[in-house]
């Protein structure tokens, strides 16, 4: 079985391209990594330069070049492809259209259309029970924004950008805070000033969402980033954030530590699991501080490599074997 692993750079390769690729080839699979910006066709068939991964290839580590061969593949050669990379803003409707395009023909371990359209903080709403979701208002409109959090003045709230991730531009509201109001105007655009400094607004549409979000004291407890693989928990690991942040994002100063998961947090775990196999997403992250979950990431989410660090257990063996499980039946009568 071929697996085409479509990424963001092969300059630099990411802590999931280095975990899964070594997984894949231990269980005699081939592995080509392939970037998603480069997706282009020739009469309609789709291929991407990538690099075949030697099967005797020493494992490496992530921010590693890949050095091997650069050359041409077509999607349509490989049995499986898997989406770990993000298309850059001035391709990205070409490359998810073109991949939608070669997903109906080759099965994708994440579908095209769950990728599109629920790797966002919208898709809360849908695929997390109403007990298990923290009550969150979406807008473009500053006013709005603004009169939802005076109605609750003594009431904490997260405001954040929909479709960001690692921490960008999440804040804190404060109760009665001094900022609030330049905070949203901000994460909305900055439309009345913009309108003002564009002349009655010839600059064109300036608004952008934000969501305001209740502020829970669980999250002080820590998060748990958790790793579902085809509806069943493989990895997971605590986030203590930053003394000096909110924040507990790696990326933003966060930690990674040990931590245990109850009975309660794996069965909600894989009930979101299972609704998200529902869509074509059968890899995917989420952070939760119980009983609820916070957010998802279903694009190339990490914590695969951060839980073999702290406990020193390689569990992308397990998410390659029930990943190979379930799409076997794709190219076993090939």
């Amino acid at each position: 079985m071929r697996l085409l692993i479509l990424i963001n750079s092969l300059d630099c390769l990411g802590e999931n391209d280095a975990a899964l690729s070594s997984a894949f080839r231990r269980f005699g699979c081939q592995v080509v990594l392939g970037e998603i910006n480069a997706i282009a066709a020739d009469d309609y068939r789709y291929f991407t330069r990538g690099v075949l991964v030697p099967q005797n290839a020493e494992p490496y580590a992530p921010g590693a070049v890949a050095p091997w061969s650069r050359e041409t593949y077509f999607l349509d050669e490989c049995q499986l492809i898997w989406v770990l990379g993000s298309p850059q803003a001035g391709v990205y409707r070409d490359v998810w259209r073109m991949l939608w395009l070669a997903s109906q023909q080759t099965p994708f371990v994440n579908s095209i259309e769950g990728l599109v359209f629920l790797n966002s903080k919208h898709a809360m709403g849908y695929l997390v029970p109403k007990e298990h979701r923290v009550f969150s208002y979406i807008s473009n409109d500053f006013a709005t924004l603004w009169e939802r959090y005076q109605q609750a003045p003594d009431q904490r709230w997260v405001a954040k950008p929909p479709n960001s991730g690692c921490g960008q531009n999440v804040f804190l509201l404060p109760e009665n805070g001094p900022n609030v109001r330049t905070i949203l105007q901000c994460l909305t655009g900055n439309t009345v000033a913009q309108s003002e400094m564009d002349y009655g607004g010839l600059g064109g549409f300036k608004a952008e969402y934000a969501v305001l979000q209740k502020f829970i004291p669980e999250v002080a407890q820590g998060e748990k980033r958790i790793i579902v693989t085809c509806g069943e928990v493989v990895a997971w690991h605590g986030r203590q954030g930053h003394p000096n942040d909110h924040r507990s994002n790696i990326t933003q100063g966060g930690k990674a530590i040990p931590v245990d998961l109850n009975s309660d947090e794996v069965k909600l775990a894989g009930v979101i699991g299972k609704k998200l196999m529902a869509h074509g997403i059968n890899f995917a992250a989420m952070d939760m501080a119980y009983p609820y979950i916070i957010e998802f990431d279903l694009g190339f989410p990490g914590g695969l490599y951060d839980a073999k660090l702290i406990s020193g257990v390689d569990r992308s063996d397990r998410a390659a074997e029930l990943i190979i499980a379930r799409f076997k039946k794709h190219w076993s009568s090939d």
